[in-house]
């Protein structure tokens, strides 16, 4: 405690506005003494000094605490004037004995000092000058070494104090320099730290998504909002010699590809993605491989996500300023794209599962779990917006016989053959579904039971204009279908009733005689 008190009283006194102020108490203090031990017929003209210092240095006090000045130019001027007066206070005092020369080794160094060396050169020469004339007459009796030691010491300490300042202004100024990086560092440091833990819990919640769309758009979200980055683009690795791109952020919007977009696999993609390192490049225009967009884009940086040591696609960033990505950036990139890989390769896994689960493994369309669970969510849909949702039944006539005829192995090529017939004849929104044996349901949202018996034609037409063929015996063979058609709500207003009404309408086109399409 004692040591940090010392060293605050003195950074008090070495301010220059307090050595200011101690020279004005040391000036004065000069005059109170000569006043005191002065002969009793003192010269009446110092106290006109005496006077003329108070006066302007209370008005020098009452100017700067008054105005926004440049310090410099007011201890300038403040010292010029100090100078003059030290000068006729010698005059009219001692001018042979000079003692009150020594004020000038206190006012021209704190010149040197608080004004710069320019200023204090420039007062030491007028000092010297000044002193030179109050001795003019009696030069011949002083000795010239005297004087000029005296003159001498005085420039060279105003040169010192000057060189000195200088110096520790220089080195205050790099000190400071040095502080505005290290601080610079460390908010980039605090910021780069609260981006990774950020990221980090990100990529947690990326973790816990199912759905490989909804992983590609939380990824983009991630990119957007917490790295800003205003060009991004996600590519999966296929098995050939491409990339698919899903999704990217252009000019600061996100854009969702339904279908993907295929790119070709080459240049610095390629290079990311057989190296399995990331690729950051200062400046495109100066780049070996540059991109197509080097005009447009300045810098890039591309990191390959990988996946139980496998690379599955590549996370890539650019900008239109040189320089943009750093190697911070570049590891936080990484991180994501590592926890990218995972989210992906376990979305991935997990569609393949459910698609396990809801599609038929012969026919390769839905089966009769994801039917009744579709069904169910289009009727409630149907009810939301008011519109008309219809379903068909459809049935292979006279399939046992084609099974006892031609065999089991023919009879599983009728059943893919009819679902690829089927789904060819209905819209894409359409869905198909094996609901079971030899029967077929699709679910025709939007459609009333108009529209929905013209499908149902459609598709009896298209099966009986065209034959089945067995490919081990050659034979083409003639088959028909029979359709049943119900519709939501005026045929009812749940799976029970639908399904229900719909069977009706099969079993009565099976009744007329098959290769129809019925409806109750």
């Amino acid at each position: 405690m004692e040591k940090k008190k010392d060293s605050d009283f003195w950074s008090f006194v070495a301010q220059p506005k307090n050595i200011f102020w101690q020279i004005r108490g040391i000036i004065f203090l000069c005059f109170v003494l000569w006043f005191l031990f002065a002969p009793q017929e003192s010269d009446h003209r110092v106290w006109i000094l005496f006077y003329a210092f108070l006066f302007y240095s209370l008005a020098f006090f009452i100017y700067i605490s008054k105005t926004r000045i440049k310090a410099k130019h007011t201890y300038f001027f403040t010292c010029f004037l100090d100078i003059v007066l030290i000068t006729f206070f010698i005059l009219f005092t001692d001018r042979q004995g000079g003692d009150f020369f020594l004020l000038y080794f206190l006012v021209v160094p704190f010149a040197g000092y608080a004004a710069g060396l320019l200023a204090g050169v420039l007062l030491a020469f007028l000092s010297s000058v000044f002193y030179l004339a109050t001795n003019s007459r009696d030069l011949a009796t002083l000795s010239a070494n005297y004087l000029v030691i005296k003159i001498a010491i005085l420039w060279g300490l105003v040169i010192t104090v000057s060189a000195v300042i200088q110096t520790l202004d220089r080195s205050r100024a790099k000190l400071s320099r040095m502080f505005d990086i290290l601080n610079q560092r460390t908010s980039e440091l605090e910021k780069s730290q609260a981006q990774i833990e950020t990221i980090y819990e990100a990529s947690r919640n990326l973790g816990e998504i199912l759905n490989l769309e909804e992983v590609v758009d939380e990824l983009l979200n991630i990119v957007q909002k917490i790295l800003g980055y205003q060009f991004c683009s996600i590519f999966i690795l296929n098995h050939s010699n491409t990339l698919s791109l899903l999704g990217e952020i252009k000019e600061g919007k996100k854009i969702l590809f339904k279908e993907p977009i295929i790119k070709q696999l080459n240049g610095t993609l390629r290079k990311v993605t057989t190296s399995r390192k990331p690729v950051r490049v200062f400046d495109l225009a100066n780049a070996s491989d540059p991109k197509k967009e080097s005009e447009e884009f300045k810098s890039w940086l591309a990191v390959p996500m990988i996946s139980r040591g496998k690379v599955i696609g590549v996370l890539d960033a650019r900008s239109k300023r040189r320089g943009a990505f750093l190697e911070q950036d570049e590891k936080i990139f990484s991180i994501l794209a590592a926890s990218a890989a995972l989210a992906m390769e376990n979305a991935s896994l997990h569609q393949k599962t459910e698609e396990m689960t809801i599609v038929d493994e012969l026919t390769g369309i839905y089966n009769y779990r994801y039917f009744i669970k579709k069904l169910s969510q289009e009727i409630k849909r149907a009810e939301r917006y008011k519109q008309s949702l219809s379903l068909l039944m459809i049935d292979i006539d006279w399939f046992k016989r084609c099974n006892d005829t031609y065999g089991h192995l023919f009879g599983n090529q009728v059943l893919i053959e009819l679902a690829r017939r089927i789904k060819d004849s209905v819209r894409d929104v359409d869905m198909v579904n094996r609901y079971g044996g030899e029967e077929f349901a699709v679910i025709l949202p939007q459609t009333n039971k108009k529209d929905a018996h013209m499908i149902g034609e459609r598709i009896r037409t298209r099966v009986e204009s065209t034959d089945f063929v067995n490919e081990q015996s050659g034979i083409r063979v003639k088959l028909t279908v029979s359709s049943g058609v119900a519709t939501y709500p005026e045929d009812g207003t749940t799976t029970e009733h639908l399904v229900e009404k719909v069977d009706q309408g099969l079993y009565l086109a099976k009744g007329k005689g098959k290769n129809m399409v019925c409806a109750v």
